[in-house]
C-alpha cells in the first residue's frame, strides 16, 4: 500500500497530505484581499518554507520525511508546466496568423514601416544577446555556479541550423515544439488568406472569423491556466527546495540578480542609442520619468503606453504621429523585456540546470527563435511565460523545460525589471525611427 501511494511511512504520508492541502489553499486565496501577484508570491514563499522543512527534516528525523513524496511534488509541478507546453504550438500558430491578417497591406511599403520593423527586430536581438551573455558568463542555473566564460561545445553548422527552422510537417513540428517552423507555416497561411481577401473576401471571411474566435478561446484558456499560478508556484518551490535546500533558493536569487544587471545594461545601451539619435540620457530620463515609474509600480507595459507616447511627443518634442505608432508597435510585438531579455535568461537557466552545453549554433538558434517568438505570441496573455516556454522548446531544448518552473514562481518579481525595459525600449525604438525617417525626408 505504501509503495502504491508513493510514501515510505507515516511521516511522508503526512507530508503529502499537507502538501495537497496547501495546493488547494493556494488556489483559493481570497482574490479581493490579495492581488494576483501577491497570491503567487504567497505560494512561492509557502512552498519555499515547506520544502526547506522537509529537506532538513529528512536529514535529522529518524526514518526521514521525504521518502516517495518527491513523486507527489513532481506530479503537481511538472503537470502544471505541461499545461503551458500544451499551449505553445497552438498559441504561436493562431497568434501569428492573426498578426499577419491584422498587418496593413501596402502596394509600396512606407519607409517608416520598414524602419520600424527593422529597428524592432534588431533591438530584440540586442536584448537577447545581452541576456545570453550575462546568463552564460554568470552560469545562471548551473549547480557548479562560478563566474566566467564557458567553453563552447561542438555544434551543428549554419546550414543545419537554418534547415531545422524550415517547416516540413506541421503536425510533427507542433508535436516537437519547433515553434519557428510553426511560425513560418502560420505566416504563409496568413499571407495567403490576406491576399485572397482582396478579391474573394466573401469566401475567406469565415476564416477571418474563425481565427478571431480561436484567438479569443486561446486567450481564455491561457488566462485559466495562468490563474493556477499560486498553486503551481507552491508546488514548484516545494519540489525545488525539498531536493536542493538552500542551494535551490540561491539559484533563483542569482537569476533575479543577473536579470536585474542585464536589464540595467540594456537600459544603458538604450540611452546610448538614443543619444546617438540626438536625445541625451538626461533628456530621456527626465521625459520618461513618469512612464518608467509607472512601469515599476504597475508591471504592465501596455498600461504605461499613453505616458510613454506623451513623453516622446510632448516631453521630447518628437513627431507624434511616428512615435505613437512605433511605441505602440514595440509594446505589442517587440517587448525587449518580456519578449527577449527575460525569456533568454530563462533559457540559459533551464539549460544550465539540466546540465546542457552551449555551442555557437545553439546561441544563433536561440536569438533567432527569441526574435520570431516575440512576434509569434503577439497579444497572447502571459506573454513572458509563454515566450520562455516557446524559446526553450523552439531552441530544441525540450528536456530543459522542467527548469522553467522557478521562473513561474518568481514571475511577479522578474516582471519589474522586464516591464521597465519594455517601456524604455518602446521609447528608444520610437526615437531611432523618428530620427531615421526625419533624416530620410
Amino acid at each position: 500500500m505504501e509503495q502504491f501511494c508513493s510514501v515510505s511511512g507515516a511521516a511522508s504520508a503526512v507530508a503529502v497530505i499537507v502538501f495537497l492541502v496547501f495546493v488547494y489553499v493556494m488556489n483559493h486565496l481570497p482574490k479581493k484581499k490579495f492581488s494576483f501577484a501577491t497570491r503567487v508570491l504567497i505560494g512561492t514563499g509557502c512552498g519555499t518554507v515547506f520544502g526547506l522543512l522537509l529537506f532538513y527534516g529528512d536529514q535529522f528525523l529518524p526514518g526521514g520525511v521525504l521518502g516517495g513524496t518527491e513523486n507527489w511534488f513532481s506530479l503537481v509541478s511538472t503537470g502544471y508546466l505541461a499545461l503551458f507546453r500544451l499551449l505553445i504550438a497552438p498559441a504561436v500558430f493562431i497568434a501569428t496568423i492573426r498578426m499577419v491578417l491584422h498587418t496593413p497591406a501596402y502596394k509600396v511599403t512606407p519607409k517608416e514601416v520598414k524602419v520600424k520593423k527593422w529597428v524592432n527586430t534588431l533591438m530584440l536581438a540586442l536584448a537577447s544577446a545581452v541576456s545570453l551573455g550575462f546568463g552564460i558568463f554568470f552560469h545562471v542555473g548551473s549547480p557548479e555556479g562560478g563566474i566566467g566564460p564557458v567553453e563552447m561545445a561542438e555544434g551543428i553548422n549554419l546550414t543545419e541550423v537554418i534547415g531545422r527552422l524550415v517547416p516540413s510537417n506541421l503536425a510533427l513540428d507542433a508535436l516537437l515544439g519547433n515553434v519557428v517552423a510553426v511560425f513560418v507555416a502560420a505566416v504563409f497561411v496568413g499571407i495567403a488568406a490576406r491576399r485572397m481577401s482582396g478579391k474573394y473576401m466573401d469566401t475567406v471571411k469565415p476564416f477571418f472569423d474563425v481565427t478571431e474566435a480561436a484567438f479569443s478561446i486561446l486567450g481564455s484558456v491561457c488566462k485559466t491556466i495562468i490563474a493556477y499560478k499560486p498553486a503551481g508556484a507552491f508546488a514548484i518551490m516545494t519540489a525545488l527546495t525539498a531536493s536542493e535546500g538552500l542551494g535551490g533558493i540561491w539559484q533563483v536569487v542569482k537569476f533575479l540578480l543577473v536579470l536585474t544587471l542585464a536589464a540595467a545594461v540594456m537600459l544603458v545601451l538604450q540611452l546610448l542609442l538614443s543619444a546617438v539619435c540626438g536625445v541625451s540620457p538626461a533628456a530621456f530620463l527626465k521625459a520618461g520619468k513618469v512612464p518608467m515609474m509607472k512601469a515599476l509600480k504597475t508591471r504592465s507595459g501596455s498600461a504605461c503606453l499613453p505616458e510613454a507616447q506623451a513623453a516622446l511627443s510632448e516631453g521630447l518634442g518628437l513627431n507624434k504621429e511616428i512615435t505613437d505608432d512605433v511605441a505602440a508597435y514595440a509594446i505589442a510585438s517587440g517587448m525587449q523585456g518580456c519578449g527577449a531579455l527575460f525569456p533568454t535568461m530563462a533559457l540559459v537557466f533551464s539549460v544550465n540546470m539540466a546540465g546542457g552545453s552551449w555551442s555557437l549554433a545553439a546561441l544563433v538558434t536561440a536569438v533567432v527563435v527569441i526574435v520570431l517568438t516575440s512576434y509569434g505570441i503577439t497579444g497572447v496573455p502571459g506573454t513572458a511565460t509563454m515566450a520562455e516556454f516557446a524559446v526553450v522548446m523552439g531552441s530544441g531544448m525540450e528536456s530543459a523545460v522542467s527548469g522553467l518552473g522557478p521562473m513561474i514562481a518568481i514571475d511577479p518579481i522578474g516582471d519589474v525589471p522586464r516591464t521597465l525595459i519594455n517601456v524604455t525600449g518602446c521609447m528608444t525604438n520610437a526615437i531611432i525611427v523618428e530620427r531615421k525617417v526625419r533624416v530620410k525626408e
